[in-house]
């Protein structure tokens, strides 16, 4: 259903606590104690906080924000 909307250019606003479900999202925005720490494609993402998946960007982007 997201794909199906998206694709009919509607923006989908996800939210998940699953960083692999991240991975099919084209900007991702990672968010720490209320603010934004991370946001860009998960390929550019990953290659920021040399990450081989969007679970070691998320706790890369968690550490650095504290």
């Amino acid at each position: 259903m997201i794909y199906r909307i998206a694709g009919r250019g509607k923006t989908v606003f996800v939210t998940t606590h699953y960083m692999d479900e991240a991975e099919y999202c084209e900007r991702v925005t990672i968010m720490v104690d209320g603010r934004i720490r991370a946001l860009d494609t998960p390929a550019r993402l990953k290659k920021e906080y040399r990450g081989n998946s969007m679970n070691e960007v998320f706790v890369r982007a968690v550490e650095a924000g504290r």
